[in-house]
């Protein structure tokens, strides 16, 4: 067909002879099936060839439709260090394709992977491709490390949003509050200043209720 992908050509072949139904549909997600057909595509069958195949695309739109389809709860732990090999290798030179990456990869993420997680939240390389990894380091609280982490990331412009949002339900609001003040009113970053004070809305509002 003209015009269409190598990679997606290829992704579509593959599927197709391993007989996984709905291979149409590959890379069509319904969220509100009110007024739209449910997808047909079977992501469970098809989750062992999408694994295989992702470390060798190139299409950052069949890349970011395969990360999708990965994306899964019942994915882990399998799919988690095809996405994370993934993750490193676009974050740095496409940030939305990584960012993509990266929403799927918390989906698939145990807490024995949390060293991973807190490895690439980290790196400051992977800009705002790390948005959805350090917001949902929270769901790892327990670890002590965690909290420490979100306060450092607080003051990065790339993640000041969500590292703030994720530390108020690591900490509670209480606990935060008094980094946000500082924050909204001393770091040199504009951008962390203004999410700082409207986190510190939001943490002063939740106290109140």
């Amino acid at each position: 067909m003209t015009g269409v992908s190598t990679d997606l050509e290829r992704v579509c072949s593959a599927l197709a002879s391993e007989g996984v139904a709905g291979v149409d549909d590959f890379g069509h997600f319904v969220n509100d099936t009110t007024y739209l057909l449910p997808s047909g595509f079977d992501e469970k069958a098809a989750m062992p060839t999408l694994v295989a195949l992702l470390p060798t695309l190139t299409d950052r739109t069949v890349v970011e439709a395969t990360a999708r389809h990965l994306g899964r709860p019942w994915a882990r732990p399998g799919a988690f260090p095809t996405l994370l090999a993934a993750f490193r290798e676009w974050a740095p030179r496409d940030w939305t394709t990584g960012w993509a990456i990266g929403d799927s990869l918390v989906s698939t993420a145990t807490p024995a992977d949390l060293d991973s997680l807190l490895d690439v939240a980290t790196n400051e390389a992977y800009g705002k491709a790390r948005q959805m990894i350090v917001q949902s380091l929270w769901r790892y609280r327990k670890d002590e490390r965690v909290a420490a982490v979100l306060g450092d990331l607080a003051e990065q412009p790339d993640v000041c949003l969500h590292a703030m949002s994720a530390l108020r339900r690591a900490i509670g609001n209480d606990a935060a509050i008094p980094l946000l003040l500082r924050l909204s009113g001393s770091s040199p970053e504009e951008t962390v200043r203004q999410q700082a004070a409207s986190q510190l809305k939001k943490a002063r509002r939740a106290e109140r209720t």
